[in-house]
């Protein structure tokens, strides 16, 4: 079982940096350039985390959060809440008040770009199986992805 990670940022370079540091590290991520296409693949499927920028056009990264966390229309064969989904803030606008919105609509994680890839790898690997485990129990044999051999990797490549 691989985690599914959807990932909300308007800025290509960005999103596929973020891809590719994710897929390295085998999760399976998804894509959404802006918060209405974000909403949309959100009601459509379940995502075990969701790393979202905050400032974009149209719907703002944390009207989306706060949509996530009023859980509405999610597919109802999926066993979890959304409002318990993790959502990991990625963004640019890390002042004072953007922060302590975030954390008060319920943001899992706040990270600043620029940011090191290691930290967010970090941050995934530790929300996705903590949520993993809370829904399914702790995993045995299976690989949830986020193996933290490549979150290794970056931290030597860093220091």
């Amino acid at each position: 079982m691989t985690a599914k990670i959807l990932v909300v940022d308007d800025e290509p370079s960005v999103r596929a940096l973020v891809r590719d540091i994710l897929e390295l590290d085998d999760y399976e991520v998804f894509e959404a350039k802006d918060g209405d296409e974000a909403l949309e693949r959100f009601r459509a499927d379940h995502y075990d985390t969701v790393i979202l920028d905050i400032m974009m056009p149209g719907i703002s990264g944390l009207d989306v959060l706060r949509e996530i966390r009023a859980g509405t229309d999610h597919p109802e064969d999926y066993t979890g809440s959304t409002s318990d989904t993790p959502v990991i803030l990625l963004t640019a606008a890390s002042d004072d008040d953007t922060t302590w919105e975030g954390w008060t609509s319920g943001a899992s994680v706040f990270i600043a770009k620029p940011f090191d890839p290691s930290n967010l790898l970090e941050w995934l690997d530790r929300t996705v199986n903590r949520r993993l485990e809370q829904h399914f129990g702790p995993a045995e044999d299976e690989d949830l992805g986020g193996s933290g051999d490549l979150s290794a990797e970056f931290r030597g490549l860093s220091e």
